[in-house]
């Protein structure tokens, strides 16, 4: 996917391939946990104060709200969601498709120094997108009590900025996996490592980009031991030189889904990484599906995240809230896991679904994966550009 999750506009709903159970393989383990417990706080601070003050929700009926997602598939299906919550609070959601996090935040941040209407009150931003934002100065902040549902979401669902108050809520998450064409690799590697065995040479696709790939993080953790390395400028080089020694067997550096799903399914590429989702859904397909296959890597899978966030200058500040309160519930998790085949926000045990219904979207689970290291690719964003460009991508 692009920065987020930029998907095919076919409208496919996932429900009857999660109710079979999906097709999983492989087994994660180790690395921390992931997003942080979802409840926000409410709007910008008075002057002189870091605190911001309750959000008032008493007068929101009649209001209408802009609600930016990634488009296509996600937000035909995000849609579906809208008419249920103006029904029970007649605000009307109109939905807006959104290009990547980077182009969003910044068409954000012009439509807010000009003093305009910013294109939405509330958009789904990437953790690296979420992260320019709040560094933008852009977003709303607000209290976790100003969202009481934020009590049923699992921990990591939360981001905030230097003073502690919320700026964006986990609205779901999704796998990179190591995904491979069951045509031509019979038996499927579960470590990231295989990226680096000669006998593929010239047989991967990988993601182009280090903010989506996040192939400095599986870097560090199969070979220096964790993410430490990647505090500094040099360690960030140390580990790119050693991904250099991928270039070889890498065939395709994709951007987006619609150039590696062919290329997976017609078997153009043998393996590399993928979106867990979107493969498990491809092999399900009716009339035998793809030959496609997602394993889950020993080092844990990369899980990746769109998070809610509110425009400063939005004038309906309790909507938006309210909005976001609404998308923290367990029957609306549920109720877009089973359809986009996303990973839940809410804790495990507020889910009525199966396990085997669970297991289809969230694998091992979250608590094993591989959490992005979303800030090095803001503040050092021209620094590992540069190199990766010349380092990598040359």
């Amino acid at each position: 996917m692009d920065i987020d999750r930029v998907i095919s506009s076919e409208q496919i709903s996932r429900r009857n391939l999660l109710k079979r159970g999906g097709i999983l393989a492989g087994a994660a383990i180790g690395m921390p946990a992931i997003l942080a417990a979802c409840a926000p706080k409410s709007p910008t601070p008075p002057a002189g104060s870091t605190e911001p003050t309750a959000i008032d929700t008493s007068n929101i009926a009649g209001s209408t709200i802009k609600v930016g997602t990634y488009g296509g598939f996600f937000e035909e299906n995000f849609k579906k969601m809208y008419p249920a919550f103006t029904k029970e609070f007649d605000v009307e959601v109109q939905s807006v498709p959104e290009p990547t996090s980077e182009v969003w935040v910044t068409q954000l941040q012009q439509a807010i120094a000009a003093g305009g209407t910013p294109p939405a009150d509330v958009s789904m931003l990437s953790g690296v997108g979420l992260q320019r934002a709040i560094n933008g100065e852009i977003l709303a902040t607000y209290k976790t009590s100003d969202i009481p549902e934020s009590e049923n979401l699992a921990e990591g669902y939360i981001r905030t900025d230097a003073d502690g108050n919320v700026t964006g809520v986990g609205g779901l998450s999704w796998y990179i996996t190591l995904v491979s064409n069951t045509d031509r690799v019979k038996v499927s590697p579960d470590t990231w490592t295989a990226f680096w065995d000669p006998q593929w040479k010239d047989e991967l696709a990988l993601l182009r980009n280090a903010a989506n790939s996040f192939l400095l993080e599986i870097t560090a953790t199969c070979f220096f031991d964790g993410y430490d390395i990647l505090d500094t400028q040099d360690g960030i080089l140390q580990v790119m030189h050693k991904l250099q020694e991928v270039k070889p067997n890498v065939k395709l550096w994709f951007r987006d889904e619609a150039t590696a799903q062919p290329a997976y399914n017609e078997g153009e590429v043998s393996l590399g990484q993928f979106y867990h989702d979107i493969t498990t859904f491809a092999a399900s397909e009716a009339g035998g599906g793809n030959p496609l296959r997602s394993v889950f890597p020993t080092e844990g899978a990369i899980l990746d995240s769109g998070f809610w966030s509110i425009s400063k200058t939005t004038e309906n500040l309790g909507a938006s809230a309210a909005f976001i309160n609404y998308m923290c519930r367990p029957e609306v998790q549920q109720e877009l896991a089973l359809t986009l085949g996303t990973i839940p926000s809410t804790k495990r045990e507020t889910l009525t679904m199966s396990d085997e219904e669970y297991e289809a979207v969230a694998g091992p689970g979250p608590e094993v994966a591989l959490r992005p290291k979303y800030e090095i690719y803001d503040k050092l964003e021209d620094f590992i550009d540069q190199n990766w460009t010349e380092l990598i991508l040359s």
